[in-house]
Order: C-alpha cells, then structure tokens, then sequence
C-alpha cells in the first residue's frame, strides 16, 4: 500500500490501484516517490520520453527494464531510445564479447517490446515529430535534455535511469523543477565578446566554460552575433551539461524564451555576471586536450551523434584524399542519419579517404576492442569525448576543430590550428 500526500487524478489513482496493469502499477509507484523528494504535489501530463537508461550497466539495469516488459507494460507516449551499447550490425567483427553483447541487446529488445522507438541516438531532437515548445515531457541525456528545454522549448528535469522509462509508462511526470516557469527564468548573466565568424568548437568551448561556473543558476548568454545551427546549439548544449549541472539554458535573441535579455530575466536583475574574455576562452580551448606531442593514432567523430550537416561538411573536407596508412579514424550516428548520408553519396567518398562507421553506440561507450591496442593518442573535434575520454579510455586526448582532424588523418601526425575567433 502506498500513502501519499500527492493530489493524484483519477487517472493516476488507477494506475496506482493496478488497473491499467502491473507495469504501470510500479512504474506510478516509484513515481510517488521521486514526487516526494523532489517536493511535488501533483503530476503533469507529458507528450514525449526519451530513454537514457539503454546503456548495458549490469546485470541490475538489464533486469528491471526486462521485469517491465515481461509484465506485459507499454509506453503511454511517443518514446525514443537513446544509443545502446553495441552496434548490431557491427559488434562481431569489433570483436565485442559475444556475452556483453546478447546483455546489451536483450536490454535494448525489451524498451523495443514496451513501444519505444529504436532510434538508437543521443540526439533525438533531430528527428520527426518531437516536442514542441511549451510541451511537458521526460527526457534523459544531457545533452538532448538542456537542447530540449533550451532550444526547443519543451519542459523536462534532469533524470536518472529508470525514471524515464516509469514516466513512459504512465504518461506521467512529478510537476517540480523545470517543469515551472519560475525555475526557467535566467539568473546568470554571462556577455561573450561580439564575434563575426564562428565554428561548433566556439560553442563547445564556451558551453564547457559557461558550465563551470553556472553551478544551480541559470545562465543566459548575451552578445551572439551570427545565428548558431543546430550543430553549434548541439555542441552547446553537450557541453555546457558536461561541465555543470545545467538542464536550461538562454541565448539572447536565439532561444525561444529569450528573445530579449529583459524577457530571459523575466524584468529582473542577474544574480551573478560573467564577463568572458577572449583570454579565458583560449585558456578552456587549450585545457580540452589533454595529450601532447605530434603522434597519433586514432581520430573519433560523433559524440553526440554526427548530423547530416556533418556528414556533408566532412565530406567537402575529404573528396580525393586519402587517410595517412598509419591512423585509424572512426565516426558514430545513428543509423537513420547514416542512411541518409549513404542515400546521398557521402558515406561512400568517406569511405574512399578511409574512414570507418559505427552506428547506434556512442564515442562514450566505446569497448577497447573497437581499436588497436596499439593506440596511445586521439584527436577528436567532440569537447564532450575530450572531457570523457581520458577517463574513458585511459590515453591521451587532443581536441580540435573537424578540419584538424582531417589534416592530421591525412599527414599522421597531430596538427591543430588556433580557431579564428581566437585571434
């Protein structure tokens, strides 16, 4: 029997009463009591999830998802999977471990068996019928979550594994946190110098620096000049809730709730101020690598998932040339976005300059067999796999922009320019 002082719906009083089934039952029970920490007294009806739990862990993450899906539960709403552990059409000839990978599929086929969308990637955002603005939903993965109430601007936490999957299955999420519009309003103000040109590496490093010093504040960013893409949103976003625990985000005159900076501090003053100089940009740029010298071994691309936009930059970079013998390069997406870029020709002349593929798993979840032991040193254009991966991978770390990557695939050795809106 579960107490609560939540105000449930009739609706909720019927999952909780095992109506609508066992799944449901213990999804709205778990529920009631993140609701209870987080100081909730009702829930909200979502539109959309997306699973951040797909990553095999254990034994524990595979038996719950699998506990769920046995007991016959089914997402309430439209729900998305993020990257797995594996990539199924790969893992045997990257020499996965036969055992690992059956875990990690079994984890993935039952979110399959509960409804979710197999879209297998970090970035959901990119896809068809997502959220809309105003829209309550629960995602999970930093990076699609600060993109999310960011960008777009739906309305979702920051959640742990399981959480989504429970929000999923009932259609439900606790009415707390980002939720509200009172936790939205901006109370960081950090002004960036005016720049006339910049590239996804601008947004990587000044969302790594923003997120260092947000701490539980809200930052707004005054002073974008050149629109951003939704490359640059998307390297912002990652790593902005790398550095710091950051799930919302304003860019004056960009983000859909800041058109003004009077409108993203909702009339009020800052609480705090950043002025950011180009000192101390150049500073975090340089601190992202973590290696030295001029070898190289191994360059990796896709974390987050490449985008077509990429797909198609890099391959304006790499027509007629060819990877030096000596490197091994690879690139992760999904596989919805890989055939897109197949359909148009561009998988096929990266292919020419040497570079390999791997779909629906993440630069962060790499497995040590997907390349030689031999390697000691990486470059990679991607400031989130620059900040994981040292950790991840236990050898040195270069970051640069996507041309240096290529530059460097093609002479075998690392060459990195300073970035324009360094000097």
């Amino acid at each position: 029997m579960v107490t609560t002082t939540m105000n449930l719906s009739d609706s909720d009083k019927k999952i909780l009463h095992g109506e609508e089934g066992e799944a449901r039952q213990i999804a709205m029970r778990i529920l009631i009591r993140i609701a209870d920490i987080q100081g909730a007294t009702e829930f909200v009806d979502i539109t959309h999830a997306h699973i951040g739990g797909s990553l095999y862990t254990g034994p524990g993450s595979l038996k719950v998802i699998e506990k769920f899906a046995e007991l016959g539960g089914k997402v309430k709403v439209p729900t998305t999977i993020n990257a797995i552990s594996i990539d199924r059409k790969r893992w045997r000839e990257q020499g996965i471990d036969e055992e690992f990978a059956g875990y990690a599929d079994r984890l993935a086929r039952a979110f399959e068996k509960m409804g979710a969308n197999p879209i297998f990637s970090c970035t959901p955002y990119i896809f068809p019928e997502g959220p809309k603005f105003g829209d309550n939903i629960v995602w999970a993965e930093s990076n699609a979550i600060a993109y999310a109430n960011s960008v777009i601007g739906a309305r979702t936490n920051r959640h742990g594994d399981f959480i989504d999957i429970c929000a999923a299955l009932t259609g439900r999420a606790p009415l707390a946190g980002l939720h509200l519009k009172e936790n939205r309003i901006g109370t960081f103000l950090v002004n960036v110098p005016e720049l006339d040109e910049v590239d996804p590496n601008f947004y990587s490093v000044l969302g790594y620096l923003i997120g260092k010093h947000a701490k539980e504040d809200v930052p707004i960013v005054n002073g974008i000049k050149v629109k951003p893409t939704l490359e640059d949103l998307k390297s912002f976003s990652s790593m902005i809730s790398t550095s710091g625990p950051v799930g919302i985000y304003h860019l004056v005159g960009v983000t859909p709730e800041a058109k003004t900076l009077e409108q993203a501090l909702d009339g009020k003053e800052p609480i705090r101020i950043l002025n950011v100089t180009k000192e101390e940009h150049e500073t975090v740029w340089k601190g992202l690598t973590t290696s030295y010298g001029a070898k190289l071994d191994l360059v990796l691309m896709g974390s987050p998932h490449f985008t077509l936009s990429e797909f198609q930059e890099l391959t304006k970079l790499v027509v007629g040339k060819k990877i030096h013998s000596n490197i091994d390069f690879l690139i992760t997406t999904n596989t919805l976005v890989f055939r897109q870029a197949e359909k148009e020709g561009w998988i096929e002349k990266i292919k020419e300059f040497g570079a390999r593929f791997s779909t629906d798993i993440c630069l962060c979840s790499l497995h040590e067999n997907m390349f030689p032991k031999t390697t000691q040193t990486v470059l990679t254009n991607s400031g989130k796999f620059a900040h994981y991966g040292p950790g991840l991978i236990n050898r040195g770390v270069f970051f640069g922009a996507m041309e240096d990557c290529v530059n460097s695939a093609i002479l075998g050795e690392v060459v990195i320019g300073k970035p324009k809106w360094l000097n």
